[in-house]
């Protein structure tokens, strides 16, 4: 059992997603890929059966996926990036994608045209490609995230706001050696991650359809406050 170090590793973060987990998963084994990838989950004691779900599915796939049980809560502002950081720090490929367990992949080509991208492409730290951004609600249409694209973006882009949906970036493992301390105080994981990456080469943009995000009232960061928001921004500028 995991003897083949995979060439992408997913890391898929697990709470209270027991109405989404399941297809969050299935996106991921669906994926057609002449490569080995392994799907790291990090279930962060759910209130509902969201661990049972992983676990059931760490039984069906025992060769993809890998999970790490949070023995308490680490969903909580101090510690909130504990359970992301660990998972990075578990994830052995060469490459690491990332999806939260409400969102999916709508292509099963995915991971495969973003592996080719980085391995033709070595200048590039990151790449990433579209979502539709869903209201589970109904209060908005779902619409194309991000707009206004162009093929390369830079450290600068990214500092003046994140334009990365979550479901769609693919990043290059081990760029850096350790999380700096400030990383930990903010409350979103994936752009201050996206910002330190594009420390060690450009971002790559695929102008393709390939996942879907989900806006709900249970979201993480969709359910962040104005004042959250922008203390995060302020942090990620002193950073």
């Amino acid at each position: 059992m995991h003897k083949v170090l995979p060439k992408v590793s997913i890391s898929l973060l697990a709470y209270n997603h027991e109405e989404f987990i399941a297809e969050a998963i299935e996106s991921v084994v669906l994926q057609k890929v002449n490569f080995a990838y392994e799907i790291v989950i990090g279930e962060d004691c759910s209130l509902d059966s969201t661990r049972e779900i992983v676990l059931h599915y760490q039984k069906k796939y025992p060769d993809k996926i890998r999970v790490f049980l949070s023995k308490k809560p680490l969903n909580n502002r101090q510690s909130g990036r504990l359970n992301f950081v660990r998972n990075l720090k578990a994830c052995r490929g060469e490459y690491i994608a990332l999806l939260d367990g409400d969102d999916y992949w709508s292509s099963p080509f995915k991971l495969q045209k973003q592996v080719d991208f980085l391995d033709d492409n070595p200048r590039y730290a990151i790449c990433f490609h579209d979502a539709i951004r869903m209201y589970e609600n109904g209060s908005q249409r779902p619409w194309l995230y991000p707009g206004g694209k162009k093929e390369v973006y830079s450290l600068a882009d990214l500092a003046a706001g994140n334009f990365i949906p979550t479901c769609s970036t693919m990043f290059r493992n081990r760029l850096f050696s350790e999380f700096p301390g400030w990383y930990y105080e903010v409350s979103m994981g994936d752009w201050p991650l996206h910002i330190i990456n594009a420390h060690y080469g450009d971002v790559g943009y695929i102008d393709e359809v390939m996942g879907v995000y989900r806006v709900h009232s249970r979201s993480r960061w969709s359910a962040k406050s104005r004042v959250d928001v922008l203390m995060t921004r302020s942090m990620l500028r002193r950073g």
